[in-house]
């Protein structure tokens, strides 16, 4: 089996030779470090062919991107604009937010920052990018931006660590956004509102206090973390099944920052039997 990893050059603790090492050793499969993703296939034989009609989640969204400037206006039509409503794929995304997109992807190592990106789309339309792809490949983007899907029952978008699918996209910003902080942070957060301290410091003060509790910004163990999402994309890629219900495997799905650093970066993260049995077999078929 062979893995390809993809990678921005946006987030500082990403050690992605040591990823792909760990990765092939863990899951027993072949991995390739591409570099940045948008470059490897802008150069893809198919890009100058029609567009075609793009879908995702059963929704049409345009042509699918055939040039870097088409791509960036893709990306610029799937920022969520709105928190509380879905995506409406009639939206044409303005002049400054497709500039915007496109110095990120002209530029690389720049991150877009501060924006949520409807993930299906986005995913939708880096797998159009990628025409060419053999089949069968498991590709993997490591990427700044932050990805959410919207929820019909609290009416709200919600920020992931990882999508998985083709290819499966894990998101450094989720890493550290989307799994909710401890109870703490939040608390110590409307002292920031009262205006009593500088927000600046009153973030200083909490990211210090609870540092082992919770991911922060170019945290290295932001690797280890990324490791657990690469192996949750390589089963579903093998199984069609996503996540664990174990807490302390890897392929678990943490929807708080204690569970993800229990699950990827604690003495107790590790692989629960089931899953173990999957890698080993993917190891041992490698060998043979």
């Amino acid at each position: 089996m062979h893995v390809i990893l993809y990678d921005e050059g946006t987030c500082a603790a990403l050690r992605v030779a040591e990823l792909a090492e760990e990765l092939a050793r863990v899951a027993g499969v072949e991995v390739e470090a591409r570099g940045e993703f948008v470059r490897h296939w802008a150069t893809a034989p198919g890009k100058d062919a029609c567009a075609t009609t793009a879908r995702a989640g059963g929704r049409t969204h345009g042509s699918a991107p055939t040039t870097v400037e088409g791509l960036a206006k893709a990306l610029a039509r799937a920022r969520v604009v709105d928190p509380m409503s879905r995506l409406q794929p009639e939206r044409e995304p303005t002049a400054v937010e497709i500039a915007a997109e496109q110095r990120v992807l002209d530029t690389p190592g720049r991150a877009a920052v501060g924006i949520l990106y409807d993930g299906a789309v986005a995913q939708w339309w880096m797998g159009e990018w990628m025409e060419g792809a053999e089949e069968g490949e498991c590709h993997i983007l490591l990427t700044a931006r932050l990805l959410g899907t919207f929820m019909p029952d609290d009416h709200r978008w919600h920020a992931h660590t990882v999508l998985l699918g083709e290819p499966a996209l894990i998101s450094t910003t989720g890493l550290v956004q989307a799994p909710a902080r401890p109870r703490e942070y939040y608390q110590g957060q409307g002292l920031a509102t009262t205006g009593l301290m500088p927000r600046e410091v009153v973030e200083a003060e909490l990211q210090q206090r609870l540092a082992d509790r919770m991911l922060l910004p170019d945290d290295p163990r932001i690797n280890a973390a990324a490791l657990g999402c690469a192996l949750q994309a390589i089963a579903f890629h093998v199984t069609g099944e996503a996540f664990c219900e174990e807490p302390t495997c890897r392929l678990y799905n943490a929807r708080r920052q204690e569970e993800l650093i229990r699950s990827q970066c604690s003495e107790d993260a590790g692989l629960c039997e089931r899953h173990d049995a999957l890698f080993r077999g993917l190891r041992e078929g490698r060998r043979g």
